[in-house]
């Protein structure tokens, strides 16, 4: 935790403090920046990062022993009234705090403290705001996040590259059998993942969260596969390929549809960063959904252009997000995010999907760029 950044940004933002605040494990992004997610806490915690001094937390006296060393000063409580008055003395002289929430819930990812203690909060006089520019210092990787997400990329090709041949050797295999090649290759690289891979065959890739079935591949099918994985530690890593067994050509319009939408999203980020300037998360969304609403696949739009990475596949920065929610936090230097557009219509799906890094000057595309389905 780089404190003295913290105090800067808390200046820039003309904010009296950061108050990192969970009940139990009720604000993950909280535990996350504090690098408490691995304990089992089950009362309240406040850590209090003032824009001048110490940093206080706020822990029950029975959990005291839980916390591993933080930067500042530590208080205990054994009631609710302590917890309430020594709270009032952390926040004394506070007038403007930042924490996990956005007006209206805009953001869900971030919105994790509840509308009581937001009352509370607001009974003892503060003004809340959300803590997203205090995030992003958490949510930026450096160098050593970076090579962890290559290897965790080249795997993911490799996987890939090892499904698609299974597919060729056996023409009748099941989403299934084609799901399991896949999450073995990624285990044998010893990466990890929160759930297995999805494959999806013909009319199933019209459903972007599909449970792979025994369904077996087929003459005119398409196939979709999504794969993600880390080493463990490090930060994901996102990939969606797609084949064909003669898949019809409105198949192939399609796909060709969703690669124009994704090149124009890249394009346009490093447009902007060339002339200076973070576009928004919901900027992007935009771009490439306008290059798919023009080809006539408006109707067929299910999902947001892309999402933040992490060390959770789907992370808390910004997404690119215009569509679900209105994401209107910058791509700042230093965030990696997919860009995943797709159309499903009723008998197929397509989708292309590429991780990307921004470096100060601009975009680096990280994984593959499939520019047609691959024939098998």
């Amino acid at each position: 935790m780089e404190l003295a950044r913290i105090q800067e940004v808390l200046r820039e933002e003309r904010l009296d403090g950061w108050l990192l605040y969970s009940f139990g494990r009720s604000n993950p992004v909280a535990l996350e920046v504090l690098g408490l997610h691995a304990l089992h806490l089950t009362r309240r915690l406040a850590y209090f990062l003032p824009q001048e001094g110490e940093p206080t937390l706020l822990s029950h006296a029975i959990e005291e022993s839980l916390f591993p060393s933080l930067p500042g000063k530590r208080r205990t409580y054994h009631t609710w009234e302590g917890f309430l008055k020594s709270l009032g003395e952390i926040l004394e002289g506070a007038r403007r705090v930042a924490l996990e929430y956005v007006p209206g819930g805009a953001i869900p990812y971030l919105s994790q403290v509840d509308g009581g203690t937001l009352d509370l909060l607001r009974g003892m006089g503060l003004e809340l705001a959300s803590s997203w520019p205090l995030l992003l210092l958490f949510q930026t990787w450096g160098e050593e996040r970076l090579q962890s997400h290559r290897r965790a990329a080249l795997g993911l090709v490799a996987a890939k590259e090892l499904a698609l041949a299974f597919l060729r050797e056996h023409p009748g295999a099941t989403e299934r059998a084609v799901q399991g090649v896949l999450a073995q290759a990624l285990e044998a690289r010893g990466l990890t993942f929160d759930h297995p891979p999805m494959v999806a065959f013909g009319e199933n890739a019209a459903n972007p969260h599909h449970a792979p079935t025994e369904r077996p591949l087929r003459e005119g099918d398409v196939v979709l596969l999504d794969l993600w994985a880390k080493e463990p530690g490090g930060v994901y890593a996102d990939l969606t390929w797609m084949a064909e067994r003669r898949a019809p050509e409105a198949a192939h319009r399609a796909f060709q549809s969703v690669v124009a939408a994704r090149d124009a999203a890249i394009r346009f980020v490093a447009e902007a960063y060339r002339g200076g300037r973070h576009p928004r998360g919901y900027e992007v969304d935009r771009i490439a959904r306008q290059v798919l609403v023009e080809a006539g696949y408006g109707p067929y739009l299910r999902h947001r252009t892309g999402h933040n990475l992490g060390e959770e596949v789907h992370g808390t920065g910004p997404h690119l997000d215009d569509l679900e929610t209105h994401d209107f936090r910058p791509l700042v230097p230093g965030l990696a995010f997919t860009v995943e557009p797709g159309v499903y219509l009723e008998a197929f799906g397509v989708r292309t999907e590429v991780d990307v890094y921004l470096h100060p000057t601009g975009p680096e595309v990280t994984t593959p760029s499939q520019e047609a389905l691959t024939p098998l």
